[in-house]
């Protein structure tokens, strides 16, 4: 469970402040508690990867571009991206002659970018295989004029996390987060308790990093941002299958109870069953030289 913390008066700022940083991890370690028998043979599964991050590509184009733009990268500039994955961010930052340095330690959504970097001819792209926890100033070298994290920042301690993208940093800094909690987890949060018992935590949200990053001096722009394209199923038990191991479900009755619950929620169309809800994203930014 998330301990009780005591709320900060709204005094001024100090370094030793730490409540939201604490909130937030105790949130990330609640959450990871409640998952801690997921099966992570997803991120070793090829197929997987390629329906849920590379998709369909003029979608995620779409999507990048209005976001390059909305952070004002120039071309040619040096950008660091943080959980690059496929390359969704990365690739079209290198087609605008940009030096890409990309921190991604999954192997497969590694050589998936590199691919998608290939298929496109673009500048070539500087993969770091690490997490970002374990990357070292000597292997980041030089600031960069941009560093960008989308929706990647999955740590425990985000105080460092952001600690290390300011040092990196000699332009501007990008997070983009969830505002609201993302679709996967308003399943699990519907019928988490149902299967096991237990209350669900979702990810902490663009509002907690914001109070973060206040409390560690850093004085951050926040837009609101639509939610990601919907993953569609050609059956509800397509999505029973998807959400099984996301639900640590073990048993028969388990699966009949995520059954239950998609064949009163998911919606239809024409492209198949999807997960009908409202989910937003938040783009959070700073730049260097106002901090």
């Amino acid at each position: 469970m998330i301990p009780d913390l005591v709320l900060p008066t709204c005094s001024a700022v100090t370094q030793e402040r730490t409540y939201w940083r604490d909130r937030w991890k105790a949130q990330r370690l609640a959450l990871l508690e409640s998952r801690k028998s997921e099966d992570n043979s997803f991120w070793n599964d090829k197929k997987g990867i390629k329906k849920h991050f590379i998709g369909d590509l003029n979608e995620w184009r779409e999507q990048a571009e209005t976001r390059i733009n909305g952070m004002g990268i120039k071309n040619g500039s040096r950008v660091l991206e943080i959980g690059a994955g496929t390359g969704v961010l990365s690739v079209p930052l290198a087609a605008r002659g940009c030096e890409v340095i990309a921190v991604e330690p999954s192997p497969l959504m590694g050589e998936a970018l590199t691919e998608y970097q290939r298929g496109q001819k673009t500048r070539e792209i500087t993969l770091i295989p690490k997490r970002w926890e374990d990357v070292t100033r000597e292997d980041l070298g030089e600031p960069y004029d941009a560093v960008i994290a989308s929706y990647s920042l999955m740590v425990a301690d985000i105080g460092e996390a952001v600690l290390k993208m300011q040092h990196a940093c000699r332009g501007t800094t990008h997070i983009f987060w969830f505002l609201t909690q993302p679709l996967w987890a308003q399943v699990n949060a519907g019928v988490w308790k149902e299967i096991h018992g237990t209350a669900f935590y979702g990810e902490p949200t663009a509002d907690c990093l914001w109070q973060v990053l206040y409390e560690m001096g850093i004085y951050a722009h926040l837009s609101v941002e639509g939610g990601c394209n919907p993953a569609y199923y050609p059956s509800i038990e397509e999505a029973v299958t998807e959400f099984h191991d996301r639900m640590n479900c073990t048993t028969a009755e388990q699966d009949a109870i995520l059954r239950t619950y998609f064949a009163r929620t998911l919606a239809k169309s024409e492209k198949g069953y999807f997960l009908n809800g409202r989910a937003l994203g938040a783009h959070i930014w700073w730049a260097a030289v106002d901090q």
